[in-house]
């Protein structure tokens, strides 16, 4: 980051396991709070934004916690074939061809179950695990439960549609920076200028919600997608993913994710001319107008978008939800990544 208004401070969440802690700092002024969690000494470590520092050291400790279960995957579970139901293991498989078409046979299986039917699942390990190996998929930490699972579900979405759109714009996104004062908590936009950092918005087309991109910049760009039931929710949102994107230290990514950020962060003047040139202003009456969705339904709408149902993906000796996955949806990809402009978000 730029600059802080505060020093590092020792905070204990209450959700948090005894004896583990995180830190906090404030950042443009105080007005966002950066926090930095680690589960465990061999846990990525975890940098989380929030307009609250309480809001982002939870976000950060609950990301820090799926995240090392998910670099444990697979536990226990061995390779299998056919499809339909699976004798001893329980639930119905899906291959990896359901979430990246084309790829190879299928490796170890974990364990999921249906957001909407409740149904048991069998998921291709490679689709749900974030440690590094011999896999033909790119990791990848989209659907990641930090903030609830209709969070994670929602971005899932959001990521769809910008990956969806970024491979073929056919249609015009909405350039919707000019309200940044009024998408964004007071004194935001002013501290971000005083730092010298640009922040810039734009909503994309998809029914049912609204989805956002939004880009921090200024030595370096930050990009992150969103999608809430209104404009500002998936503005401030996607705001947060950015600014915590710029903090986090790349060595603790996926190999493929970590390259795309530095893509993106050396060539900011590609992407914001990219986007300026595919975008139209709105005008106000945008802003405030609910997508259609209510908080609870996400896992309908991303049935109805992607033909299936989400599955939550279980790990971990109590069996916590730790990441959402959806055949379907745009955020697999094989490996290598590889456009000259890669999509920022995933």
């Amino acid at each position: 980051m730029a600059s802080t208004s505060a020093e590092p401070r020792p905070v204990t969440a209450p959700e948090a396991d005894p004896g583990t802690t995180g830190e906090v700092t404030g950042c443009l002024g105080g007005t966002v709070h950066l926090a930095h969690a680690q589960a465990s000494p061999a846990a990525p470590a975890v940098i989380a934004a929030g307009f609250s520092a309480y809001a982002a050291l939870t976000r950060a400790r609950a990301r820090s916690g799926a995240l090392e279960l998910l670099h444990r995957l697979p536990a226990g579970s061995d390779p299998v074939s056919g499809s339909g139901p699976v004798p001893g293991l329980g639930g119905r498989r899906l291959r990896l061809t359901d979430f990246v078409p084309g790829t190879p046979e299928d490796g170890p299986v974990v364990a999921g179950t249906g957001l909407l039917t409740g149904d048991r699942y069998l998921l291709p390990a490679e689709v749900c695990r974030l440690g590094e190996g011999d896999g033909v998929v790119e990791p990848t930490e989209v659907g990641v439960v930090d903030n609830g699972v209709s969070a994670a579900v929602a971005e899932l979405l959001a990521h769809d549609v910008v990956t969806r759109w970024w491979a073929d714009p056919r249609r015009r996104i909405l350039r919707v920076s000019r309200y940044l004062d009024r998408l964004l908590p007071p004194g935001v936009v002013e501290a971000a200028s005083g730092l010298g950092l640009w922040v810039s918005a734009f909503v994309l087309p998809a029914p049912d919600a609204r989805v956002a991109l939004v880009g921090v910049g200024g030595e370096g760009t930050a990009m992150a997608a969103a999608a809430a039931r209104t404009v500002k929710e998936a503005v401030g949102e996607a705001f947060l993913r950015a600014m915590a994107s710029r903090a986090q230290p790349w060595d603790e990514l996926p190999a493929g994710d970590s390259l795309r950020r530095l893509v993106v962060w050396h060539r900011e003047a590609d992407y914001l001319a990219y986007l300026e040139s595919s975008a139209v202003d709105t005008g106000p009456r945008l802003l405030g107008e609910p997508g259609g969705l209510r908080p609870s339904n996400w896992a309908d709408v991303a049935s109805r978008r992607f033909g299936h149902e989400p599955v939550a993906v279980t790990a971990g000796p109590s069996r916590q939800v730790v990441k959402v996955v959806c055949p379907g949806a745009a955020c697999h990809r094989p490996l290598p990544p590889g456009t000259a402009l890669p999509c920022p978000v995933n």
